[in-house]
């Protein structure tokens, strides 16, 4: 499977929205456009038109990731994503793949805090299990772990529904954790602010893991 950009924005804002604001789902073309643009929560921040997203969800429905409805009742044609079901994926697997879809590579650490609100990993020895079984899924692997860079404790890990990054560049890279200093003036607002998350992100989870062998 090879997403286009769009499309893998577009099928991380209907997991993510599906869970987090279940009373707004269903989400309509407007929805969907105004979540992709979002400015938090998201590497890179874009600016899709409905054109583009459009053509993201036909994409995605040929693919039989997403469905589209007419709500009883209501005018506005709708879409719900359907990962679980055509991926064969558990809740675990789902969160942390829309996450890595809308924020690029992460380290566990990161990945633990920014699923929060998609699905309640007890530590990141869950998180773990959920990536390894991402990555030796029968019809995947749908992530894998990318090289430690020097001076980080964690390696990030990327998701693969865009194909490999490092071949042909489909997935955009975030910052990495502690590179504050050296996002650019162009990466604005919201990458310095994603940087500082990522490695806040990281102190939370080792934190956690001090806490959980204290508590032993």
């Amino acid at each position: 499977m090879r997403l286009s950009p769009q499309a893998a924005r577009v099928l991380g804002c209907l997991v993510e929205k599906a869970r987090t604001t279940p009373d707004q789902y269903p989400l309509s073309l407007n929805a969907l456009v105004t979540a992709c643009n979002q400015t938090t929560n998201r590497w890179p921040v874009v600016r899709y038109g409905e054109g583009e997203v459009e053509a993201a969800l036909d994409e995605l429905r040929g693919l039989e990731l997403i469905r589209r409805e007419k709500p009883h009742g209501g005018r506005a044609i709708k879409y719900s994503e359907l990962v679980g079901k055509a991926l064969v994926l558990d809740d675990a697997g789902i969160a942390v793949l829309a996450v890595l879809l809308l924020r690029g590579p992460q380290t566990p650490g990161q990945l633990k805090a920014r699923t929060e609100r998609l699905h309640a990993f007890a530590d990141l020895g869950a998180v773990d299990d959920a990536l390894r079984a991402l990555a030796t899924h029968e019809d995947g692997p749908f992530v894998e772990q990318l090289a430690r860079e020097p001076g980080r404790k964690e390696a990030r890990w990327q998701e693969l529904l865009q194909g490999d990054a490092g071949a042909d560049g489909a997935a955009a890279p975030g910052p990495a954790v502690g590179d504050v200093a050296g996002v650019t003036p162009a990466g604005g607002l919201a990458a310095r602010v994603d940087a500082l998350e990522a490695e806040v992100a990281d102190l939370r989870a080792r934190l956690d893991g001090l806490a959980n062998e204290v508590r032993r």
